[in-house]
């Protein structure tokens, strides 16, 4: 052997570099003399020295005490013995205190029963080695995964029609590992009120060459029903037909059994619940949802909850889904804030809603209780319905207890002081005899009479406007008004050399009773030349503006003015004057205040004396 690289491997240059590559050593075993040889490779293996010289006892140290070296120990000694070859993956110690795994393969050469030669061979296998005890140790962890969740791993081969299970499935399905498994040996252990459904969805998912999770029921020997749940893989060929489906199959009968519970616990809750992710996409609704929203359960889960609330929501209902997120706790939305949810048709609930968490091994969920609060709100609105009428029913006694104080006030006043004048002249006329004296008592009871019928007219009139509660709106523009206010006190206008100035540029016109607006126009500009200052024509100005949505009409003019500390109290009064004038009654201004009234307006005036004054009116 000593020549054996100068020799018998001279001209095989390309196999030694081969050899080399594959990190195989060779090894001669020379019994007689019980000499070894070791290749260059051999000794790098070992991770000796290049002048290393092997011998049966200096090689014993490489193996270490226990089932290795009893291994190389047996097999070296029927290959002495009885010249059996031998292949052996076994474990040593290099010289460097490294372990190694080496593939040891020999071949004994034998001469007359004897064995008198072993040559072989040692190949470096670590890697490989290595590699394998992390692949089985893998395979453990994954067996005992599947065993701790209940799942198998499933290939199904469709043009062989032959299926690969792991040994945890047939464990899932109740049945002794390794039995024989195709497509109908599947169907048989299926429940069999599932077994059509199990059939429709493998065409299904075929035929769409896309998988969909499903569920089916499986009986165990012992008649326990167990619910199991599949994912897969669709694996297809060039063409793109389905050849090869690869998948899972979970026991999930414990977690079936508790959603089951949970459901009918949710199913019992009185409100409307929505359970939903945080991306908002619904994961389960109850009975109570499905008749709030009008869907079945198929309809609403894996849609986003957005599905349920209207458009014009979805910024509120996004502000508040933010906060809750911060901090997950059991909260509701504010009472006063008005939230709709829409049904199926689009008809709109108002809704209480209530959010609280729920913590599950795939995440926080938020569970979205609602509250139909259609009868609250039609009791509430009806209440503020009937307070809104009443505080009505107040304002308007109020002003009819006013004006009756008002009325009595002025019948007090004005009718009872000529009713007296009349009866004392009545008395005197009865008693006198002078018929002269009679006659001037006829007239004074004529002027008194007529005094008292003027202001009966007056009275009955406001009555009559104050009364009315139905009035004709047109549309009034105010320029026509003041034009025709004109016409009529033309006259005046001329004599007093008044000029009437006018915008109404910002409001041109308003719905109002048109004949209220022309007296008041008439009444307001009558009072204006009425009053004018001695020293100066008249100047009015009329202007029409809106104020807070309504419209505003102003009456200004540089007149006597009013002492309205001291008269404004009494302004609007019933035959009251501030000025003496021949034909001042002072009916004109209590008429308007009852048109404007009537109206549901508002009049009020701010003056100065020796300036003038503006009269406002709110339409």
């Amino acid at each position: 052997m000593k020549n054996w690289d100068n020799q018998d491997f001279k001209s095989v240059s390309l196999f030694k570099e081969t050899i080399k590559l594959a990190k195989i050593g060779l090894y001669e075993l020379d019994v007689p003399s019980n000499k070894i040889y070791w290749s260059d490779v051999t000794k790098q293996i070992v991770q000796v020295a290049d002048d290393f010289v092997p011998t049966m006892e200096s090689i014993s140290p490489f193996f270490n005490e226990g089932y290795y070296k009893d291994l190389a120990k047996d097999a070296m000694q029927n290959a002495l013995e009885n010249g059996d070859t031998y292949d052996l993956d076994l474990e040593v110690l290099t010289a460097k205190g490294n372990v190694r795994y080496v593939r040891n393969v020999g071949y004994p050469q034998m001469v007359n029963g004897s064995c008198v030669k072993i040559v072989g061979f040692l190949q470096d296998i670590t890697e490989r080695k290595l590699t394998k005890i992390e692949l089985t140790k893998k395979i453990q962890q994954l067996s005992l995964a599947e065993q701790l969740s209940q799942i198998g791993y499933w290939e199904w081969d469709i043009l062989k029609d032959e299926i690969m299970w792991s040994d945890n499935l047939y464990r899932i399905f109740d049945m002794e590992v390794g039995t024989p498994i195709n497509f109908e040996r599947v169907i048989s252990a299926i429940h069999p009120d599932d077994r059509q459904m199990f059939r429709e969805n493998a065409e299904e998912i075929i035929a769409e060459k896309r998988f969909r999770k499903f569920m089916h029921r499986i009986i165990y020997k012992d008649d326990s029903i167990h619910t199991v749940e599949l994912m897969g893989e669709l694996i297809t060929n060039k063409k793109g037909e389905v050849v090869k489906i690869i998948g899972t199959t979970q026991d999930i009968t414990e977690h079936r059994m508790s959603e089951i519970k949970f459901r009918g616990l949710l199913d019992s809750a009185p409100d409307t619940m929505v359970i939903v992710d945080q991306n908002g996409i619904i994961q389960l609704i109850n009975k109570q949802a499905e008749k709030m929203f009008g869907y079945k359960s198929a309809e609403l889960i894996d849609q986003h909850v957005t599905k349920l609330v209207p458009n014009r929501l979805w910024d509120t209902m996004e502000y508040y889904a933010n906060a809750f997120f911060k901090a997950p706790k059991h909260t509701g939305l504010p009472s006063d804030l008005d939230f709709f949810v829409h049904n199926k048709s689009g008809f709109q609930i108002p809704v209480q809603v209530t959010l609280s968490p729920l913590k599950t091994s795939e995440g926080l969920l938020v569970s979205i209780a609602l509250r139909d609060m259609t009868i609250q709100k039609q009791a509430a609105h009806r209440i503020m319905e009937t307070n809104k009428s009443l505080k009505e029913s107040a304002t308007r006694l109020k002003a009819q207890n006013r004006q009756l104080e008002e009325f009595n006030q002025i019948t007090s006043h004005n009718l009872r002081s000529p009713v007296s004048n009349l009866k004392a002249l009545l008395d005197i006329y009865k008693t006198e005899s002078d018929a002269g004296t009679k006659e001037m008592i006829i007239d004074k009871m004529e002027s008194v009479t007529n005094h008292l019928t003027w202001t009966l007219d007056t009275l009955v009139e406001s009555l009559l406007i104050k009364k009315n509660s139905q009035h004709s709106l047109e549309k009034s523009y105010f320029e026509e008004i003041l034009k025709k206010t004109e016409e009529m006190l033309a006259a005046e206008i001329s004599k007093t050399n008044a000029t009437i100035a006018y915008d109404f540029s910002e409001a041109p016109s308003a719905m109002y009773n048109k004949v209220y607006l022309e007296s008041i126009f008439l009444n307001l500009i009558s009072n204006s030349l009425k009053y004018k200052a001695e020293n100066r024509d008249p100047e009015i100005f009329v202007q029409s503006t809106i104020n807070e949505g309504i419209v505003q009409l102003e009456f200004r003019d540089n007149g006597l003015g009013i002492d309205l500390k001291k008269n404004g109290h009494k302004l609007f009064g019933f035959s009251k004057v501030f000025h003496r004038n021949k034909d001042a009654k002072g009916v004109g201004l209590f008429l308007t205040k009852a048109q404007v009234d009537a109206m549901g307006g508002k009049i009020w005036a701010t003056s100065e004396e020796g300036k003038g004054t503006s009269f406002f009116i709110n339409l």
